[in-house]
């Protein structure tokens, strides 16, 4: 199978060099650990060393702002656009809820399944007639955190595997970031509906703080399966694969 190289540095040598083309992979983890801007040079490597082009679907940040973050890292996301090469659209999945907020509050599970569906379906026409536009080939959606919040907790899996299932029909290669509290009780469907399952932890050690990354699966691709050390420089993610962390301490 194809491979799609990341390009982020030190992160590829961990699956063998790259996702398997057309894959849904979720990256995972607290508020702080980097998710939007792993995703964001997932995209911008992508069409910036390998002539590819992207979509980002945005649930949260309005793209003004997503624009004005990605600076820091030095990549004008405002130019790729002008150059049609990538997208940045933002849906509220939450104001799609309203339309069907009726069939939501009703006790039947069956109308709450359909209206979960047709939260779907309007979210997945808005990302395919982009994709088709410019004939994309990346994809990032941050976060289905958002999509959770609009649909009921009973319908959450369906919806969920309504968009994955969507997705893989577009023939993208898909990051999703969903939002991860380390709770015991926490059940993420996403992990099980994904490909790929990547995620960002932030430990404690002496009042300082350390990022670790983990791959927790990577179906068809033989990955590496310690945490490993990561910083956020001042162009990108950066992972140390020689490094490893001790999950118990947070120590090297």
């Amino acid at each position: 199978m194809t491979r799609v190289p990341t390009s982020i540095e030190g992160f590829d040598e961990l699956i063998g060099g790259g996702f398997n083309d057309g894959d849904v992979i979720l990256i995972t983890g607290g508020p702080g650990t980097g998710k939007t801007t792993f995703g964001v040079e997932f995209l911008f490597k992508g069409i910036t060393e390998h002539d590819e082009r992207a979509v980002f679907v945005t649930m949260e940040e309005n793209p003004s702002r997503v624009i004005k973050n990605m600076w820091q890292y030095g990549w004008d996301l405002e130019r790729l656009i002008k150059e049609n090469k990538l997208r940045i659209i933002k849906v509220d999945p939450i104001a799609y809820g309203r339309y069907v907020q009726k069939a939501i509050d009703s006790t039947d599970s069956a109308i709450q399944i359909d209206a979960g569906t047709a939260i779907i379906e309007n979210l997945v026409l808005q990302i395919q007639k982009q994709i088709e536009e410019i004939g994309a080939t990346r994809m990032f959606i941050d976060s289905i955190t958002s999509l959770k919040l609009a649909t009921e907790p009973t319908t959450v899996r369906h919806s969920i595997l309504e968009l994955v299932r969507n997705i893989e029909s577009l023939h993208c290669t898909t990051l999703l970031s969903s939002e991860y509290h380390n709770t015991k009780e926490q059940f993420m469907v996403e992990e099980y509906l994904a490909e790929g399952v990547i995620r960002l932890h932030i430990f404690r050690v002496g009042g300082e703080k350390v990022r670790g990354i983990e791959i927790l699966k990577m179906r068809g691709i033989k990955h590496d399966e310690q945490v490993h050390p990561y910083n956020l420089q001042d162009d990108g993610f950066v992972v140390y694969p020689t490094e490893n962390i001790h999950m118990d301490t947070g120590s090297f």
